[in-house]
């Protein structure tokens, strides 16, 4: 038992560096795209107009200039009452930051 326990150990200390060295895939709007209509578009509508409705359009979001990327990763990890309990990963908020960006008035 003991040598198996030590080749568990040793499994686990080869693994890891190989784990720890994964690094996330650049961010992508089109995954971002994707989980905005998959997770948010049954109450925000996605591509639509600059629009005063609420909840706002992501265009809005977009377009709001209080809405930086630092407040939307703060906000989407723990968004606000009145929204689903959706649990993003990080990269999946990094996804959905960049495709709003593609959503900005130039």
């Amino acid at each position: 038992m003991r040598a198996f326990l030590q080749i568990v150990a040793l499994s686990c200390a080869l693994a890891l560096p190989a784990i720890a060295q994964e690094k996330p895939s650049p961010p992508s709007s089109a995954r971002g795209q994707d989980l905005a209509r998959r997770w948010c578009g049954a109450c925000h509508l996605v591509q639509l107009k600059l629009t005063d409705i609420d909840p706002p359009t992501f265009t809005a979001i977009a377009n709001n200039p209080s809405k930086t990327p630092d407040y939307l990763r703060k906000f989407l990890v723990s968004p606000h009452k009145d929204m689903p309990p959706i649990q993003l990963t990080p990269q999946q908020i990094e996804d959905v930051i960049v495709y709003l960006g593609t959503l900005k008035k130039r």
